[in-house]
């Protein structure tokens, strides 16, 4: 027998053949009223009451959107691709572009040496070359050196970014000291010794020169020791660029600056090269030990049962 929900009529031929009943057992007030030959199940329904309390703009976004592109809501080809390889290094961020700009640097101030050497000697006078430039340097390097090793340590109170930070700058200032070392050996400058030093007198590979200046511990030691590259400047940039690289903090370049020009003024101190060629050599290598060792972590450990040494590479 044909049911027929939802209040529509049977038809009276259906009727006559006794394929459909007459009247339905259910009240008419209870079943719904069909206005449309649309059926209720597929009729569709907005999801948002139809009330005066909706705002009219309330589905306009979403409609909008879709109106306008469709696929709006895929995924587009290009967030479903694979992620592209990292972009390398500037040519003038990666160690051979860094070294090569250091050369040419260096070569270039050669040709400024003697007139640098020749105004500080004849415009400053002897008492701010001898005690100011002199011991600026001294100063600055040795606070950096100490600050370093005192926050390399390890223990519960201890900030890791800083003990890893002063790792990096001890372990670059180690290796710059054995580079400064061979570079002296190697090219056996004559430091600056009056307004009209030559600026161009080499003796490579000679012993005349010691590798470090011991009067200031010996009384008679020597200070005779070659100019290229200056010490001072190379150790200062090793030690302070991994805080100036690790905590963002440019500023911090200007104490080696300040050492290297103090170098070059105090007396029996270096050439303008000699500083340029020694604040590269201390950049770089603390920017590459920085970046080969981004975990690096050594120093003493201390704890409430004792004192030990910790390192990670």
């Amino acid at each position: 027998m044909a049911t027929y929900p939802y209040g529509q009529a049977p038809s009276p031929k259906l009727i006559a053949a006794g394929l459909a009943p007459a009247s339905y057992d259910q009240p008419a007030a209870t079943l719904p009223s069909r206005t449309s030959s649309q059926s209720a199940i597929t009729k569709s329904h907005s999801i948002v009451p139809q009330s005066s309390s909706v705002p009219p703009w309330w589905n306009q976004p979403l409609e909008q959107e879709l109106q306008s592109s469709p696929h709006a809501l895929l995924p587009s080809p290009e967030s479903l691709s694979l992620p592209s390889a990292k972009k390398p290094w500037p040519w003038y961020d990666t160690p051979l572009g860094v070294l090569g700009i250091g050369v040419v640097a260096t070569g270039v101030t050669f040709a400024f040496d003697h007139g640098i050497n020749q105004y500080a000697e004849t415009h400053i006078s002897y008492n701010v070359r001898k005690h100011i430039a002199l011991n600026f340097a001294d100063v600055i390097t040795d606070s950096a050196a100490i600050f370093a090793g005192t926050t390399w340590f390890q223990s519960p109170w201890a900030s890791a970014k800083l003990a890893h930070t002063s790792s990096v700058a001890l372990t670059a200032a180690a290796a710059t000291t054995v580079e400064v070392f061979a570079l002296k050996y190697a090219f056996g400058r004559t430091r600056p010794s009056g307004p009209n030093s030559n600026s161009m007198s080499f003796h490579p590979f000679s012993s005349r020169y010691t590798l470090f200046d011991t009067s200031f511990i010996f009384r008679g030691g020597t200070g005779n020791t070659a100019s290229f590259p200056s010490g001072h400047t190379a150790i200062a940039f090793a030690l302070i660029t991994p805080y100036a690289q690790n905590y963002h903090l440019p500023w911090l370049y200007s104490l080696p600056v300040l050492v290297g020009i103090s170098r070059i003024i105090a007396v029996n101190g270096h050439w303008a090269s000699d500083v340029v060629a020694g604040g590269f050599v201390g950049w770089l290598t603390a920017d590459l030990t920085n970046r080969l060792f981004p975990n690096s972590n050594y120093g003493f450990m201390l704890f409430g049962d004792g004192v030990g040494f910790y390192g990670k590479f």
